[in-house]
Protein backbone atom coordinates (compact mmCIF):
# COMPACT_ATOMS: atom_id res chain seq x y z
CA UNK A 1 0.00 0.00 0.00
CA UNK A 2 1.55 3.72 -0.78
CA UNK A 3 1.85 6.30 1.94
CA UNK A 4 0.82 9.82 1.50
CA UNK A 5 4.01 11.89 0.53
CA UNK A 6 6.13 13.32 3.51
CA UNK A 7 4.48 16.85 3.32
CA UNK A 8 1.07 15.44 3.10
CA UNK A 9 1.30 12.65 6.20
CA UNK A 10 3.65 15.31 8.27
CA UNK A 11 0.55 17.80 7.99
CA UNK A 12 -2.29 15.18 8.66
CA UNK A 13 -0.13 13.84 11.95
CA UNK A 14 0.72 17.36 12.99
CA UNK A 15 -3.34 17.82 13.32
CA UNK A 16 -4.14 14.74 14.83
CA UNK A 17 -2.04 16.27 17.55
CA UNK A 18 -3.72 19.04 17.34
CA UNK A 19 -6.83 17.59 17.92
CA UNK A 20 -5.61 15.15 20.62
CA UNK A 21 -4.77 17.99 22.54
CA UNK A 22 -7.95 19.43 22.22
CA UNK A 23 -10.30 16.51 22.68
CA UNK A 24 -11.78 15.13 25.47
CA UNK A 25 -11.37 11.10 26.64
CA UNK A 26 -14.03 9.17 25.60
CA UNK A 27 -15.48 6.55 28.38
CA UNK A 28 -12.78 4.09 27.88
CA UNK A 29 -10.07 6.29 28.30
CA UNK A 30 -9.53 6.74 24.59
CA UNK A 31 -9.86 9.46 21.98
CA UNK A 32 -11.47 8.79 18.63
CA UNK A 33 -10.44 10.91 15.41
CA UNK A 34 -12.07 10.49 11.91
CA UNK A 35 -11.88 11.72 8.87
CA UNK A 36 -14.25 14.64 9.53
CA UNK A 37 -11.98 15.97 12.26
CA UNK A 38 -8.96 16.61 9.52
CA UNK A 39 -11.55 17.77 6.68
CA UNK A 40 -9.57 21.18 6.96
CA UNK A 41 -6.32 19.42 6.14
CA UNK A 42 -7.38 16.67 4.02
CA UNK A 43 -9.00 19.79 1.74
CA UNK A 44 -5.84 21.85 1.57
CA UNK A 45 -3.71 19.35 0.78
CA UNK A 46 -6.58 17.88 -1.86
CA UNK A 47 -6.59 14.23 0.05
CA UNK A 48 -9.81 12.63 -1.38
CA UNK A 49 -10.63 8.67 -0.10
CA UNK A 50 -8.37 9.24 2.94
CA UNK A 51 -7.04 6.16 4.87
CA UNK A 52 -5.01 6.22 8.13
CA UNK A 53 -2.78 3.53 6.91
CA UNK A 54 -1.78 4.84 4.74
CA UNK A 55 -0.08 8.08 6.79
CA UNK A 56 3.37 7.76 7.56
CA UNK A 57 5.32 7.71 10.42
CA UNK A 58 1.97 7.94 12.55
CA UNK A 59 2.40 5.90 14.78
CA UNK A 60 6.24 7.11 15.84
CA UNK A 61 4.68 10.47 15.68
CA UNK A 62 1.89 9.78 18.81
CA UNK A 63 4.34 8.18 20.84
CA UNK A 64 6.97 10.94 20.68
CA UNK A 65 4.16 13.36 21.80
CA UNK A 66 3.19 10.55 24.81
CA UNK A 67 0.01 8.78 23.00
CA UNK A 68 -0.46 4.96 21.92
CA UNK A 69 -2.70 3.69 19.26
CA UNK A 70 -5.14 1.42 20.30
CA UNK A 71 -6.88 1.00 17.21
CA UNK A 72 -6.60 1.90 13.56
CA UNK A 73 -8.78 1.23 10.94
CA UNK A 74 -9.26 3.08 7.75
CA UNK A 75 -11.78 5.31 8.98
CA UNK A 76 -11.02 5.68 12.54
CA UNK A 77 -7.95 6.05 15.02
CA UNK A 78 -8.08 5.08 18.73
CA UNK A 79 -6.09 6.76 20.72
CA UNK A 80 -5.07 6.74 25.06
CA UNK A 81 -2.86 8.81 26.74
CA UNK A 82 0.37 7.13 27.98
CA UNK A 83 1.08 7.06 31.77
CA UNK A 84 4.14 9.16 32.83
CA UNK A 85 6.44 7.73 35.37
CA UNK A 86 9.30 9.53 37.34
CA UNK A 87 12.70 7.25 38.01
CA UNK A 88 11.58 4.71 41.23
CA UNK A 89 7.85 5.19 41.36
CA UNK A 90 5.61 2.37 40.45
CA UNK A 91 2.53 2.81 39.33
CA UNK A 92 -0.29 1.11 41.58
CA UNK A 93 -0.94 -1.51 39.21
CA UNK A 94 1.61 -3.03 40.00
CA UNK A 95 1.71 -2.90 43.62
Amino acid sequence: MKSYTENQSRAICKRIIEVLERSEMDIDNTISINETDLTDVLEELRVSNFDFNRVAKLKKTVSFEGYKIVYKDTKVLKIEKEEEMTLGEIPLKYC
